[in-house]
């Protein structure tokens, strides 16, 4: 239906029959002020219709202070918490060599790939001495002679440390445990760079867990400086007595430096004594 006609329809039943008007009103939610502004001339066909026509006919009218149907709010969800989330660090290097034995770190040791240096080695170079040693000496790294014969300290740096500890009325194999830093040759002797001591250092630290030595002597910066976790040369080092944990540390100079230059032996010879006054000193105190 048109709005005009519409309009016409209202405005005659405005003339004809307030009560209709009225009731029109109350069934479709038109203000009454408004209906009675529609006073458009009707026809007289109009009189016919009845309220309910013209109601159904008029679309709903929302007035500025009527608010819009509300949908029903859904029923709050019990909060439920995350998931705990574990930390579960993939184990390190030090972690599984913790409890291994003596053939399982050789072993390890054999087959290590964890630097370069695996790459042109002849073998890998673990120790020497007696494993129950209550002396313990730690040099550097393996030179030509040791990559050859799989065994550390037997070029001629390894000769003049034979000599050191015969000195100090020592046995090499039944008193003393020698092992060194790095266990694979650098090439052309070179110095060991700080990847490859700590791709190597647990190897190391497991040994002196495993032999368990009353005193450490060790032969050079390098073994000084990874194990007391310095970078004081030996001059700074040597002439004290220091501890690695809980076990006396004597820091001297390497054999090899001693070669190079003969008056630093006189210093490594007061080096050795202050080791065996400590360790005669510990083994008093422990009787």
């Amino acid at each position: 239906m048109q709005k005009n006609t519409l309009d016409l329809l209202i405005g005659n039943l405005w003339q004809v029959d307030s009560v209709k008007l009225t009731a029109l009103c109350q069934n479709s939610g038109i203000p009454l002020p408004q209906l009675r502004q529609i006073t458009m001339p009707l026809a007289q066909q109009s009189q016919t219709l009845s309220a309910e026509v013209i109601r159904t006919s008029i679309p709903p009218v929302v007035t500025l202070n009527q608010k819009a149907p509300v949908a029903p709010r859904e029923a709050a969800k019990p909060y439920t918490p995350p998931p705990l989330v574990t930390n579960n660090p993939q184990p390190t290097m030090a972690n599984t060599l913790e409890n291994m034995n003596w053939e399982q770190l050789a072993h390890k040791v054999s087959i290590c790939e964890n630097c370069k240096l695996c790459e042109n080695r002849t073998q890998t170079v673990l120790e020497r001495g007696n494993r129950n040693a209550k002396w313990m000496f730690i040099g550097e790294g393996p030179g030509e002679q040791e990559d050859l014969q799989g065994r550390p300290f037997v070029g001629a740096s390894g000769q003049l440390l034979d000599k050191m500890i015969a000195a100090m009325k020592l046995n090499t194999e039944n008193d003393v445990y020698i092992a060194n830093v790095i266990k694979c040759r650098p090439p052309r002797n070179r110095n060991p760079e700080p990847e490859e001591i700590s791709s190597c250092k647990n190897y190391l630290l497991q040994q002196i867990n495993l032999v368990k030595p009353q005193i450490i002597i060790t032969l050079g910066r390098y073994a000084v400086q990874t194990l007391l976790d310095t970078e004081l040369a030996v001059g700074k080092l040597r002439g004290k007595l220091h501890h690695y944990q809980d076990i006396p540390l004597i820091a001297t100079y390497h054999p090899s430096y001693l070669l190079r230059t003969p008056s630093a032996k006189k210093d490594t010879w007061e080096d050795l004594q202050l080791a065996m006054r400590s360790y005669n000193t510990q083994a008093d105190l422990s009787s």
